[in-house]
């Protein structure tokens, strides 16, 4: 939890941590993509506990955890005991869910939304009463605004109402699009931008790989098992994301996906069950099997996250800006690449570190900041050496920080080290250029000494 916050994560924070409510949702520096209630929910955290790396982590944390309760209840209605703890035990230990609940993103509690909506949706079918119908309202008004694809699971919610014939779901499909529409307005169309839909197509992890093949297979074939409206429930947001993602309307990554995992989950555990119950007349000899798969799935999964190492943060600018904070005097001048440049500012600001005398890059551009150039593959030697002119005054005389990422995934989507542009241009105008310092994860400090520049 008290790990450095990364790229991702940073500018996410800053837009929670911005002045007015009207910057967190407009963020001015970064389109953005997190939905409304997760944000004003990390505000709150934030408020009250100050800001730091745990309280910017806090919910999605919280998430995890609502995200467990409700799935183990909603197995819990339609597995026996040992099944519904196997099912559990799979989301609790699923590498990714893990990840996100300590990463400062809303994918957790897309994934605690998603797990709300299937226990409210079963407890309504199995008791189709108006109280679990407003309860089921409930569910909807707050799954949408903290979670987006929550609208994945919309339609086969409202057939669900209309199948039990006891309720008309038209009450269901308006308050569910004037929510939409609102969020719409408000919140979604104002942070659209063509750059999101080019960096989905663009970017590697997205799109069918074959885990999600192979896991979108399995889902249709427990069809042919569970023949309810609980394999319904959960089959139709697989369905509908992958055709989503074909048609290049929604990205298909392993944290994109992550909120149709419960009820991935929870289908084929449906299945492995009425598979054993077919094959093993005793159930003791069922439930010692199904004892023996949550004890393996718990070890292994442990045994990941010591492999992993949870506490290595993916960027350490943290530590960094503790380091530049004291080593940089007010007339050096700190030059941070836009590879940092949000996480920068985060850390400054938490630190109290509002001398700093530094200047931001204006190339080599993750995805997706505002009015910015981020395409893929857009950087040039040209446009550096312009901006490093615009950066570095005629005539300086003194030294030069350089803070720049060392991940080379972001210089493969730039298509160019920069930080190596940065030191030959240095070093070619008469500085003494130190070796990089890469003490901090991923992340790598150079010092210049320079004469006056020529």
């Amino acid at each position: 939890m008290g790990r450095s916050l990364w790229l991702d994560e940073a500018w996410v924070a800053n837009s929670i941590n911005a002045p007015t409510l009207g910057q967190m949702f407009y963020y001015p520096n970064w389109l953005q993509s997190s939905p409304p209630l997760f944000l004003l929910a990390s505000r709150v955290v934030v408020r009250l506990m100050g800001i730091s790396n745990a309280s910017l982590r806090t919910v999605p944390l919280i998430m995890s955890l609502v995200a467990t309760g409700a799935f183990f209840a909603t197995a819990r209605r339609l597995l026996s005991a040992p099944f519904a703890i196997l099912a559990g035990s799979f989301l609790v230990f699923f590498t990714a869910e893990i990840e996100y609940s300590h990463t400062a993103k809303q994918y957790s509690g897309e994934v605690a939304m998603s797990s709300l909506l299937l226990l409210a949706t079963i407890v309504y079918l199995q008791d189709p009463y108006a109280k679990n119908l407003q309860w089921l309202a409930a569910a909807i008004a707050l799954a949408l605004p903290f979670s987006y694809p929550a609208v994945f699971l919309l339609p086969v919610i409202v057939l669900a109402v209309d199948v039990t014939a006891v309720h008309s779901p038209r009450r269901i499909i308006i308050f569910a699009a004037a929510i939409l529409a609102i969020m719409y307005a408000a919140f979604i169309r104002p942070n659209m931008a063509p750059e999101l839909r080019q960096y989905w197509t663009s970017d590697t992890e997205t799109g069918f790989s074959r885990g999600a093949i192979i896991a979108l297979a399995v889902a249709v074939a427990t069809t042919a098992i569970n023949r309810n409206w609980a394999q319904a429930l959960c089959l139709t947001p697989c369905l509908l994301l992958a055709s989503a993602a074909a048609l290049h309307w929604y990205p298909l990554s392993y944290r994109t996906r992550l909120f149709v995992v419960p009820g991935f989950i929870l289908m084929s555990t449906m299945a492995v069950e009425k598979i054993c119950l077919l094959l093993f007349s005793r159930r003791a000899t069922i439930n010692g099997l199904v004892w023996t798969l949550i004890a393996a799935t718990a070890v292994l999964g442990v045994r990941s996250q010591i492999i992993a190492d949870p506490n290595l943060p993916k960027e350490d600018v943290d530590g960094a800006v503790r380091f530049l904070q004291t080593a940089v005097s007010p007339q050096d001048l700190l030059l941070v690449h836009p590879s940092v440049g949000e996480t920068f500012r985060l850390y400054a600001n938490m630190h109290q570190w509002t001398s700093a005398p530094v200047v931001y890059g204006d190339t080599g551009w993750p995805c997706c900041p505002r009015g910015k150039d981020a395409r893929p593959a857009s950087s040039t030697q040209e446009a550096v050496t312009r901006d490093l002119r615009r950066m570095i005054p005629a005539g300086y005389s003194g030294l030069v920080w350089l803070l720049y990422t060392i991940r080379p995934t972001h210089w493969d989507w730039v298509g160019l080290d920069e930080s190596r542009v940065w030191r030959s241009y240095l070093a070619a105008h008469g500085c003494q250029v130190s070796r990089p310092n890469r003490q901090y994860e991923n992340v790598a400090i150079t010092v210049a000494e320079c004469t006056p520049i020529r």
